[in-house]
């Protein structure tokens, strides 16, 4: 059964916030967007790295963690929390780099 839309928009904020909270853990700061289900990890260089939680078609419509300017990083489950902590924190080091 299809969940509402609402219910869909929750649960992306509800992933989004887990992740947060998760990145917090690590010691980074993260800003929320309330109007979107969206967070920003500030960059020593560079623009901030965004990650969006949306509907992924092509896994069957399941909740995935996706880099704001494209690109899936993992499923937003709490099993691939550590997955998506990895991929933000390989993003901002490849900021650094640049």
């Amino acid at each position: 059964m299809a969940m509402e839309a609402s219910e869909v928009t929750e649960a992306r904020r509800l992933r989004v916030w887990a992740l947060a909270k998760a990145l917090r853990s690590h010691g980074y700061a993260v800003e929320i967007a309330e109007s979107l289900p969206l967070l920003a990890v500030p960059a020593a260089c560079g623009p901030p790295v965004g990650v969006r939680c949306d509907l992924r078609a092509i896994c069957g419509g399941e909740l995935w963690f996706v880099f704001a300017g494209g690109g899936a990083i993992a499923p937003a489950d709490d099993a691939h929390i550590p997955d998506a902590v990895v991929a933000v924190k390989g993003q901002l080091a490849a900021q650094a780099d640049g």
